[in-house]
């Protein structure tokens, strides 16, 4: 599902975000994304779900080499893709029902199942209670919940977590944790960048280790 050989993304002569970095995870599979903080894991998801393109090296979604993408090609890409959030970058002008509906709206689908999806999607992370509700009246957690909602609502088949735990206490982490298991074990691959040690000593999933943007782990 994901493959990368010999990755770098230089920002400037000599000052690299990731350097030689070369993985593969299966598709299905769950894994952490570790490191402290600075250590590129933002980076590395950036350059997935291609909004950074690497300065050398070869990356490979699903059998699709990016190197050969053309841009009129990557909306495509990215649709198969779900993007979580720390600050779940959620609309507070508009319902939490608007917010979980907006990447559809964007693909274009036609309001029935557009209606249909968001309900589901809003009952998996039970929240279809919530629908109608603007997103500040909602705590931290569930704030979260309705990104998570808003991220697999198009049915990726690979779902990236930016530091999803990172404003929630142990208790929530965990719930949100298990939210993206269930996720996982629905044939959904799940890539979730964290440095919460709380997190990766209690769920046993294979980590890749960032350090000053190489990976050693």
């Amino acid at each position: 599902m994901i493959q990368f050989d010999n990755v770098s993304l230089e920002y400037s002569p000599g000052q690299f975000a990731l350097q030689n970095v070369s993985f593969t995870m299966p598709a299905g599979a769950f894994a952490f994304l570790t490191g402290h903080s600075g250590a590129s894991k933002s980076s590395l998801l950036k350059l997935i779900a291609r909004l950074e393109k690497p300065t050398a090296g070869d990356i490979i979604i699903d059998e699709i080499d990016l190197s050969r993408l053309k841009p009129r090609q990557e909306p495509k890409l990215r649709q198969q893709m779900g993007l979580v959030f720390q600050d779940n970058q959620l609309l507070n002008d508009r319902s939490v029902f608007d917010n979980v509906a907006l990447p559809l709206i964007i693909g274009g689908y036609r309001f029935k199942d557009i209606k249909k999806r968001v309900n589901a999607a809003l009952e998996r992370v039970a929240l279809a209670h919530r629908a109608a509700d603007d997103p500040l009246s909602l705590s931290g957690g569930e704030q979260q919940r309705v990104g998570i909602a808003r991220a697999v609502v198009a049915k990726p088949r690979l779902l990236l977590a930016d530091e999803p735990t990172g404003n929630l206490d142990a208790d929530i982490s965990t719930d949100i944790m298990r939210l993206l298991m269930q996720f996982s074990a629905s044939g959904v691959t799940v890539l979730v960048a964290t440095h919460d040690t709380g997190l990766l000593e209690t769920f046993d999933f294979p980590q890749l280790q960032l350090h000053q943007g190489q990976l050693v782990d």
